[in-house]
């Protein structure tokens, strides 16, 4: 697989100056001064900027809701639950469901310190590597802790508003609407597509075989969204970033994600992860890495039926599937 980064063109962006952005920030810093922002790196769904304010040496972060706006009050509902729980996340210190320059949703919050997982992991080995690993799935384990009723997509109150079926049938019906009946059935042969969907008939039964609990799955748990911070001779998770993409589902969806290459191809990461995970309370089949691959099938069917995806993207999501198949 090539770089996340070149899936996508640039990240989204929200053009305000100075003086607006000094504006927004009143509410949560009176009489604040923004005297520099830049845009902050990893984030390809909205837009996020460091500001740096006068008199105040600790930046802050300002997160613009561009992709979906619909989705701020969510993910503004999951902060105040996960900080309250003790989840390395980062407070939202102000709250806006929209803005008088653009309109869009905004949150301010603590510029936090730290590396990216896809960044940090490339150069790690050993028992740093497994250290990294550990603190990583200790705390997925902490994230699927939190349970649900049912499986589907969260409203404001945190409540399952829209039930879903991710099960085989579920996956199946997702499958047909990207890659036969949407934009991917231009993007994918459609020799590949009916292998997909023949391979999902014959297999997927595995994914109805999960017993456990609906829990919360962050749906883009991967290196750009981690943030690692050492604490000398260890390397742990500092925060975890972006939940705009939240919902009620299995452990596996974040599975499939975080261990994706490259990060699932390091040596002892994967086994790492695991070993953190059972050991953070964590529950796993013994067919967890099928799972995963199998689910992170909607994942891929979904980059191929995004409006805007490019050469790269289109590339890497029709290698995962072969390869999906092919290895199984």
């Amino acid at each position: 697989m090539v770089a996340r980064e070149s899936w996508y063109r640039s990240p989204p962006s929200v053009e305000l100056d100075i003086d607006q952005l000094t504006q927004l920030l009143q509410p949560a810093f009176p009489g604040a001064v923004v005297i520099d922002r830049s845009q902050a790196q990893g984030g390809f769904a909205n837009a996020n900027y460091r500001l740096v304010l006068a008199g105040r040496d600790a930046p802050l972060l300002i997160r613009f809701f561009v992709r979906d706006p619909k989705a701020a009050p969510t993910e503004f509902a999951l902060n105040r639950m996960l900080v309250g729980r003790g989840l390395p996340v980062v407070p939202y210190l102000h709250t806006a469901l929209d803005n008088p320059f653009t309109g869009q949703p905004y949150g301010i919050r603590e510029w936090i310190d730290g590396e990216r997982l896809e960044i940090v992991a490339r150069d790690l080995s050993g028992a740093a590597m497994e250290q990294a690993g550990r603190s990583v799935g200790a705390v997925l384990a902490r994230i699927h802790a939190i349970t649900f009723p049912d499986i589907g997509f969260l409203d404001a109150d945190l409540r399952v508003a829209e039930p879903a079926s991710m099960g085989r049938d579920g996956l199946l019906e997702y499958l047909r609407r990207c890659l036969v009946e949407g934009r991917g059935a231009q993007r994918m042969e459609p020799a590949l597509v009916r292998s997909l969907l023949a391979f999902v008939e014959r297999e997927g039964r595995v994914l109805d075989g999960w017993r456990g609990k609906p829990c919360l799955v962050h749906s883009d748990f991967g290196g750009s969204n981690i943030l690692m911070r050492r604490t000398d001779p260890r390397w742990e998770v500092a925060s975890v970033l972006d939940w705009e993409f939240a919902f009620s589902g299995t452990p596996f969806f974040d599975f499939g994600n975080l261990l994706r290459p490259p990060l699932g191809e390091l040596p002892g990461f994967a086994a790492a992860v695991e070993t953190g995970y059972r050991e953070g309370g964590g529950v796993l089949p013994d067919n967890w890495r099928r799972c995963s691959l199998l689910v992170d099938l909607y994942n891929w069917a979904e980059f191929l039926s995004r409006p805007q995806a490019g050469a790269a993207l289109i590339a890497d999501a029709t290698a995962r599937i072969k390869q999906t198949i092919a290895l199984w």
